[in-house]
């Protein structure tokens, strides 16, 4: 395919990946494409900048832009479009369990900033977070309970019979989990791997015997020693090091190493590095959700329901980072879900709700300035932004 006959956006972002960490300015980029005016080439840079794709670095004539990744989000899409057998096998690699790659910090403050009326992080605001996040993250293990379904069982003890028992009781381990989390608000191994045997609960019942959501007493709770792990459609092999504690230990350097993170950053840490080492025989993810939350809350910050995420973009965020080690599609997929979750947390006044507040509007503004700094405009989405 002819270069001029490609997305602008496609050869806008493979010129700043080769360009690495020095990037290019504007007038680099015109010369390069040839057949792009600048006006064209600073819509797609502002668009990339907009979407986490692309970060500015310096100022005025001496402005430049850095690829966020060395890979474009088509390339990333193109790579999976692989069946995974055909794709390489990635093993795994010890540095990637560094604090980096990881959300920059100044977008972790930025997650801050936009908590100004923040609901306050009590018992009231806890009956709607356990709805949220027990629907949420249930749903992203696949769950057909539907929010108004979580709502009934939770809430009032009813039960879907027409969904399979195995969705009701993991729904009713993500709600006692959390209830754990809530009293529990220190990032620790012992509260880790408490929140794993709650979340892998099977309650001894045979109904759930055959789903995969949940773990025998003896492996719930304890980082797996000789369970080898297969991820099924996906090229990537974890770590197996039987009878070396390897999983146990690792668990403790990522809890220690989060620990020294902002919250939001930890967050993002906890839920790549502990499903990428696979530091149980099963229930990763929904660990590292619970996790993620323990950090926020020990920051003081609003949880993350997980209700607004994409599912999708969910699975293909941790599948770039197991087989590519690229955070590119995390960091969107958790700034864009983030940012619904603290929306959802937040106390708008009546007389806003009752007059049209457009929910999707606000939070792309304020995805769009934790992505880049630029104080959003509409008078809604900056009554979140602290110092507005």
């Amino acid at each position: 395919m002819p270069p001029s006959s490609r997305p602008a956006d496609a050869r806008v972002t493979e010129l700043l990946a080769k360009a690495g960490p020095a990037g290019l300015a504007p007038e680099d980029l015109v010369r390069e494409l040839g057949d792009l005016s600048r006006s064209t080439v600073n819509r797609r840079l502002a668009e990339l900048v907009r979407s986490g794709a692309a970060r500015v670095a310096g100022a005025g004539r001496f402005t430049r832009y850095v690829s966020a990744s060395p890979l474009s989000r088509a390339e990333i899409d193109a790579y999976f479009a692989i069946p995974a057998r055909q794709r390489p096998v990635a093993v795994f690699k010890e540095a990637l369990l560094d604090v980096e790659p990881n959300i920059g910090l100044d977008k972790a403050l930025r997650c801050a900033a936009i908590q100004a009326i923040a609901t306050p992080v009590d018992k009231r605001f806890l009956t709607t977070f356990l709805v949220d996040f027990s629907w949420g993250s249930s749903v992203l293990e696949g769950s057909t309970y539907s929010a108004l379904d979580t709502e009934a069982l939770i809430q009032y003890g009813h039960r879907n019979k027409d969904k399979p028992t195995a969705d009701a009781v993991l729904v009713l381990d993500h709600k006692t989990a959390v209830e754990y989390m809530w009293k529990h608000r220190e990032l620790t191994v012992d509260n880790v791997c408490a929140l794993h045997a709650l979340v892998t609960h099977d309650h001894g019942l045979a109904e759930v015997a055959d789903s995969d959501h949940f773990l025998p007493e003896h492996q719930r709770g304890k980082p797996r020693e000789y369970e080898e792990v297969n991820l099924g459609s996906s090229a990537y092999l974890p770590p197996f090091r039987p009878g070396t504690g390897f999983a146990a230990r690792t668990l403790g350097d990522i809890v220690e190493r989060a620990r020294a993170l902002h919250p939001v950053q930890a967050a993002l840490y906890l839920m790549t590095r502990i499903p990428y080492v696979q530091v149980f025989a099963n229930g990763n993810k929904r660990t590292s959700r619970l996790a993620a939350n323990t950090a926020l809350l020990a920051g003081g910050l609003l949880p993350f329901s997980f209700a607004d995420v994409d599912k999708a973009d969910y699975i293909r965020g941790m599948a770039t980072f197991h087989e590519l080690g690229d955070t590119l599609v995390m960091e969107q997929t958790f700034i864009e879900g983030y940012v619904r979750s603290v929306v959802r947390g937040s106390d708008v006044p009546v007389r806003m709700r009752t007059h049209g507040f457009d929910v999707e509007a606000v939070a792309r503004e304020l995805a769009a300035f934790v992505h880049t700094g630029k104080k959003p405009e509409d008078e809604r989405a900056r009554m979140f932004v602290r110092g507005r």
